[in-house]
């Protein structure tokens, strides 16, 4: 029998244990609605300068930008991608609009720009 040691434990033992390992699983799973979703910014971020990718420049990202309201991170190949979503930036030409910005490394430090996009806000509600 696969838990044939439990046997040998005490029954109050037994019901103490299976409380604590319930209370820290139920304890453990619960998440603050407030952390879990992050509502886009009112104000926006002042984004830098960035050239893509065929310039041959990568940049120190983790440095210096500040952080997206939204990051998704990935693989594709050998080369590591994020993109990074402002809801509210100031970039370039454009001011107070959805920016998404995705990038590709080899090495997880020095990451270089390959898109640039600028998002559709969405409509608000009547």
């Amino acid at each position: 029998m696969m838990f044939g040691f439990l046997k040998k434990i005490p029954k109050k033992d037994l019901l103490l244990l299976a409380l604590a390992v319930g209370s820290i699983s139920f304890s453990s799973c619960t998440t603050n609605p407030a952390t879990s979703l992050r509502t886009p910014s009112l104000i926006p971020v002042n984004l830098p300068f960035l050239r893509l990718a065929p310039s041959g420049e990568c940049y120190y990202i983790d440095d210096f930008l500040p952080t997206p309201d939204t990051m998704v991170t990935g693989r594709s190949g050998g080369l590591n991608l994020r993109y990074y979503t402002y809801w509210t930036a100031r970039y370039k030409t454009w001011a107070d609009v959805g920016i998404m910005l995705s990038f590709y490394s080899k090495d997880t430090r020095c990451w270089s720009l390959f898109e640039e996009y600028v998002l559709a806000k969405p409509d608000e509600p009547s």
